[in-house]
């Protein structure tokens, strides 16, 4: 009678920790990966291969690209590539599984608390094609709608995945009239926050929504702008 007992609370402590594991592992599992009850727009962008070769695809042709436009514009100085940050360099989709598995949507100070843990990942392709152009001596300058507020964390987050450089320039959102339009203006004419930098002469665009291009070069799509695959998000 006796062992009966034993086996009988050592069976039930055993499954204890099976089901402790299976918890814990298929929590783990729908967060980073694997069969995720998300929306086919968030689990394409976490889950296919067809985002990664996509991403990848696009950074390769920039890179081809960018380097062409470098051969014509070697004697002039002061180059720059403006850069989006979201769904551009830094991968957010576990912020969009957490909301919707919360039942909840965008709001500012979810996204600020986000960006504050600086967990976002890193698009395919994005670490590789910023490292070439910066060898050839243009600068980066991330133009992104992030609040100006989370500029730290932000830099943290791409220190942390190795995509930071000393030489980098951010022109984050102050309010919700610091459009991107002024933003570029300021990149170009040298005027506002880079009036300490001085103009510098643009050669490329890269994004993952129409509102990262300027409007004037909307037909250079391919050849100085490069747009990233983004269905979670967007104006259409």
């Amino acid at each position: 009678m006796r062992m009966i007992k034993i086996f009988n609370s050592s069976f039930i402590s055993i499954w204890k920790w099976v089901a402790f594991w299976m918890i814990f592992l298929g929590t783990a599992f729908q967060l980073y990966g694997g069969n995720e009850k998300v929306p086919n727009d968030i689990r394409w962008i976490r889950q296919s291969l067809e985002y990664e070769r996509l991403c990848e695809q696009v950074y390769q042709r920039s890179t081809v690209q960018i380097l062409k436009v470098l051969k014509k514009e070697s004697k002039k100085k002061n180059l720059a590539l403006v850069v989006d940050l979201d769904e551009t360099v830094l991968n957010n989709s576990l912020y969009q599984v957490e909301r919707w598995q919360a039942g909840l949507t965008f709001t500012q100070d979810s996204w600020s608390d986000w960006v504050n843990r600086k967990e976002a990942g890193l698009v395919p392709g994005a670490k590789e094609f910023l490292s070439t152009v910066r060898k050839k001596g243009v600068r980066v300058v991330f133009l992104s709608n992030r609040m100006n507020h989370n500029l730290e964390p932000t830099r943290g987050n791409l220190r942390l995945l190795g995509v930071l450089d000393p030489k980098d320039l951010f022109l984050l959102r102050l309010d919700k009239n610091d459009l991107k339009e002024v933003r570029r203006k300021e990149v170009t004419d040298g005027t506002g926050r880079m009036k300490k930098v001085g103009p510098l002469h643009v050669i490329g665009y890269v994004g993952d929504q129409m509102g990262d291009f300027p409007s004037d070069v909307s037909k250079e799509f391919g050849r100085i702008n490069f747009i990233l695959p983004n269905p979670m998000y967007g104006k259409w």
